[in-house]
Parts: C-alpha cells; sequence; structure tokens
C-alpha cells in the first residue's frame, strides 16, 4: 500500500482519498486494538486493484503487510491456509514446491488474496467458479475486536455472506481455499470471425477447460484464447521475485509503449480508431507455449485503465455482447481497448454475481486519462437489460433499491451486516449508499 503526501491512490489514480492514519499491525492483537481505536471508518485497501470507492476513508487505513504467506496445508483434503494479505503472484510459487496449484485464476496476479475473494475476482470456465467459490474458511476480525473462525459447520451465515463482503463485515486475516494436484497448461491463440466465432461459441466452451475471448469493436475478427491441460514438458517454474519482475517489468515491451501512446492520441483522433484496432489485434494472440498454471493464467497489465464488468446469464452474452458492439460502432464511441468475454459456474455466496446462476462476464476498458461515461454509462444500460450483476470492484452505477432486486439475498446481507457492525466502522461512504 503506497501512501504520497498522505493520500492514497488505487492502481488506476481513479480514487483517491486523505485518511487520518495509516496502521500496520504486526499480529491480531495489533490489529483487534487499531480497529477496536480507529478514528472514523477503517478500511483494508490492500493492492488497490478496485475501480470502485471501496477503500476511500478520511478515517482509518489498515496495512495487513504483515498476514501473507502460506499458513497451513492440509494435503488430505486439498485444502490451503494463507495470510489474507498474500499477493496472488506469489500463491502458486508457494503451493508448487507441495505439489499443488489453484484451480483456477484471473489474468491479473496483482491483487490479494483477500481482496480478491472479498469482490468474487475470477477467471474463465464453465465448470469453474471465482476465488470466493473456492473458499472453504476464513478468519475475520469483527468491529467489536472479536475474532472468529467461519465455514460451512462454524458460523456457517457470516461463511455464506463473508466470501464476497467487500470488507464490511470484518478484517479477514487468513483464508482456506481448494486447491488441487500441481498441473500444467498450454495456450494457444487464434482470430475467428464474429460470425463463426459465434456460430461455435457453445463448442469453444464446451471442449476447453478455459475459453476467452478479447474483440476490439471496430476490428473484425476477435481474439481467442484456450488454455487446457497437458502433459508436455513446461520451463522449470520461476521464483515468486521473478514472477512479481514479470508483472512489473511486462512481456512484449515495445508493443506495450505503443498501445500507451496510442491510447493518449485516440481522443483527439477518432479516424485511428478502425486501423488503430486492427493493429491492436495482431499484438494479442501468443505463440502455443505450455507453462505450469501459476505462470500460464497472467498476463501483464502495465497501461493502467477503469474497468466496468458485469456477469449476465450465460445463456445471453453471446447476445450481450454483439449488442454492446453495435451499439459503439453505431455512436462511433472512442475506446482502445477490447471487450473481454469469459464464463463462470454458479456458486452460493451471497452477493456473488454469480449466485445461483451459471454466467459470462462482459468486461469494458478505457485508458486511464478518458472519461468513461461516453462508453460506460450507456453500455450499463444494456447491462441492465440483460439482468446484468456488476463485479464489485469494477465501475457501476447500481443504487440500493437496484441491487436488491438483483440479489435475492441483499436484505438477508444488509440485516446481518448491521448486526456484527451496528456503529458501520467499516461502512465509508459508498458502502453506505449501498448497504448501509
Amino acid at each position: 500500500m503506497k501512501i504520497v503526501g498522505g493520500a492514497w491512490s488505487n492502481w488506476s489514480g481513479g480514487v483517491t482519498c486523505k485518511p487520518r492514519h495509516v496502521v500496520a499491525p504486526k499480529d491480531e492483537v495489533e490489529l483487534a486494538a487499531a480497529v477496536r481505536t480507529a478514528e472514523g471508518v477503517v478500511r483494508v485497501p490492500g493492492t488497490g486493484h478496485s475501480f470502485t470507492p471501496l477503500n476511500a476513508t478520511d478515517g482509518t487505513l489498515i496495512d495487513l503487510g504483515a498476514f501473507t504467506g502460506l499458513k497451513g496445508m492440509d494435503v488430505a483434503r486439498e485444502i490451503a491456509t494463507f495470510g489474507a494479505a498474500t499477493p496472488l503472484w506469489e500463491i502458486g510459487t508457494l503451493l508448487h514446491p507441495l505439489g499443488f496449484g489453484l484451480i483456477n485464476m484471473g489474468d491479473i496476479d496483482r491483487q490479494t488474496l483477500g481482496g480478491v475473494v472479498g469482490t468474487a475476482t475470477h477467471g474463465t470456465g464453465p465448470t469453474l467458479g471465482s476465488f470466493s467459490a473456492s473458499v472453504t474458511g476464513f478468519q475475520i476480525l469483527l468491529a467489536s475486536g472479536e475474532v472468529l473462525h467461519c465455514s460451512r459447520d462454524d458460523h456457517p451465515e457470516i461463511f455464506d455472506a463473508g466470501r464476497v463482503s467487500m470488507g464490511m463485515l470484518g478484517v479477514m486475516t487468513e483464508i482456506s481455499l481448494h486447491v488441487r494436484p500441481q498441473y500444467k497448461l498450454e495456450e494457444k491463440g487464434f482470430f475467428l470471425p464474429p460470425d463463426e466465432l459465434f456460430a461455435k461459441l457453445d463448442t469453444l466452451k464446451a471442449e476447453n477447460r478455459h475459453f476467452e475471448f478479447f474483440w476490439f469493436p471496430y476490428a473484425d475478427r476477435a481474439i481467442c484464447k484456450t488454455l487446457n491441460e497437458t502433459l508436455q514438458d513446461a520451463p522449470p517454474p520461476r521464483s515468486a521475485e521473478a514472477m512479481f519482475a514479470r508483472g512489473e517489468a511486462g512481456a512484449r515491451a515495445p508493443d506495450m509503449m505503443l498501445f500507451t501512446a496510442i491510447n493518449e492520441i485516440l481522443p483527439y483522433a477518432p479516424f485511428l480508431l478502425r486501423p488503430a484496432h486492427r493493429m491492436f489485434s495482431q499484438f494479442m494472440p501468443a505463440p502455443p507455449r505450455v507453462r505450469w498454471s501459476h505462470e500460464a493464467f497472467p498476463s501483464p497489465r502495465n497501461v493502467r485503465f477503469n474497468e466496468m464488468e458485469y456477469a449476465v446469464p450465460a445463456e445471453k452474452g453471446a447476445d450481450c455482447v454483439r449488442e454492446i458492439v453495435e451499439f459503439i460502432r453505431k455512436n462511433r464511441i472512442n475506446t482502445g481497448f477490447p471487450l473481454e468475454f469469459r464464463t463462470v459456474a454458479a456458486d452460493d455466496a451471497w452477493l456473488s454475481p454469480f449466485y445461483q446462476r451459471p454466467s459470462v462476464t462482459i468486461a469494458l476498458h478505457q485508458y486511464r486519462r478518458v472519461d468513461t461515461g461516453k462508453l460506460f454509462k450507456p453500455v450499463e444500460d444494456i447491462f441492465r437489460r440483460y439482468e446484468g450483476r456488476p463485479h464489485w470492484g469494477k465501475r457501476h452505477t447500481r443504487t440500493a433499491g437496484e441491487l436488491a432486486q438483483i440479489y435475492p439475498v441483499y436484505e438477508r446481507f444488509r440485516q446481518l451486516r448491521a448486526k456484527l457492525d451496528p456503529q458501520g466502522k467499516f461502512l465509508n461512504r459508498y458502502l453506505k449508499s449501498l448497504f448501509g
């Protein structure tokens, strides 16, 4: 967590705040004291990869940097326990020497485990759930300073609510989740024209462990990516330090420099949209390669952006993404990024966007210096028509009333939150407007 000149900023720079206090407790005793005595609203921002103001506060920010690492491994049950602030890029390198790996992962690994669990962050695969769906238990410190261990057997209601709770119920200090024996993935990238893509979409989803596509709206073909298990040889796994350096430095740096430069220019040169999108498409498909799972999932994301993502019912995903692209083209919306389409299995976490519903997710991005309103606002209206549920860490404008309509257990969550934190210690202004 970086504080510059007394101010905290999220990764994209789109959210800032000036907390009165920043506390870095060394253990649960110091954490409990910090929470009990904190002035103002308490938030735990992790690495700041949420694009919504989940963690903005003028009160107290807590740095959980001491709560990291592998805390336990139940080999027989294939359950690993980590400190909640463990960064994702480190988890694979901790599990691999023990012969295990994560079941699934998103394409960014800069977040902390607590952050991705708290917002139901996900990868892709129709039989695979979000990070929250893999959780078997967690340890949480409440506003009172009490520490609870929650699972399906212990405090099951808090377990069901807490797996996607954006830090509103308390501070998670440890998280246990299902893992699996280590495995290798073969990545393949290829192009498909949109008509052919949608004709084959169900087959592509069904026949690949992981399938996703990226579509620059003004390009005439989409970039498809698959990951499938393989027994082929893979390079030796990188160390945690090397994984971090790769994520920071990025791959194909000249391409990223060009991508950044064109995104700086596009708002002033809309006539470049079509040729730019065609050129950008050439950057993305990687040559076939085999790597260990924790190295295959993430991709460097060094061009900073703001993002909106919605989960819509799986059967409506293709129609939804086609309507979005048609709208962008018809209205000449200026954007330098592709739409991203992924699949996620249903789960039972109360505030999960995938609650009791197999889904596809559709993500839109805008360069961090670009006003997102012209793209995000009208496309959000399209998502509404398709019964979309927002990703909690990404831009949306849904109201409390709307959330109550699209989340069946919204009111039950709100009541439990009020019971555990009656004074609203973990409820900043933004969260209060949605759940207070």
